[in-house]
């Protein structure tokens, strides 16, 4: 599991007026000031667009007791997120994935711990809570609470903001791997994950 680095107790906290030039202006924040694409998977996971460090205390009241990113530790929206978390008490960690390309082994394992571990209710987001978001989410409907494959894979749709005819498609060729695996074998999605899944085999 990636750390959110550098520590946000090593870094003084992002002044409003960093918070506007980074997360609203520079990373499109404005875009994402009504629209939350923010959905309950259950009473344990909830999936997100990437929230403000306003919206983050919202959710908070709202029951959330941690915070996974997808978005990975360098970019400097995250460290200002790790920042507005460890001022709300708020655990947070983050996994570098990206929305055009096939997550690393280490990334993916690593979800499914964070999906196990991290305290509940948790919110998993990436910056449109569309693509990776959606893979998340289906990872946990799936392997988590044993929903058919083919259902949960529904939360990677044009609901959710996810095009299947865009670059973001390659997420579905994992799924479509592991669905031809299981078929086969029975092999179970987190099984796979660890002991099977080879993402230079199937870019």
């Amino acid at each position: 599991m990636e750390p959110a680095a550098p520590s946000p107790a090593s870094q003084p906290p992002f002044s409003p007026a960093e918070v506007r030039r980074l997360y609203w202006r520079k990373d499109h924040g404005f875009l994402r000031a009504l629209w939350t694409n923010f959905h309950k998977l259950d009473e344990h996971v909830w999936r997100h667009n990437h929230p403000s460090p306003a919206r983050l205390a919202r959710l908070q009241a709202m029951g959330a007791a941690s915070i996974l990113s997808l978005r990975g530790p360098k970019a400097a929206v995250s460290r200002m997120e790790a920042s507005a978390c460890a001022a709300l008490g708020l655990p947070f960690r983050t996994l570098s994935m990206r929305a055009q390309a096939l997550p690393a082994k280490a990334q993916l394992v690593g979800l499914f711990e964070a999906l196990r571990e991290m305290p509940k209710p948790m919110v998993i987001h990436c910056k449109s809570g569309s693509d990776r978001t959606g893979l998340a989410a289906t990872i946990y409907l799936h392997a988590f609470l044993g929903v058919p494959l083919a259902q949960a894979r529904k939360q990677l749709a044009l609901r959710y903001i996810h095009n299947p005819w865009g670059k973001a498609r390659i997420l579905n060729r994992l799924l479509d791997a592991y669905a031809a695996a299981h078929a086969q074998t029975g092999i179970s999605m987190e099984d796979w994950a660890r002991d099977v899944y080879d993402p230079a085999a199937l870019s």
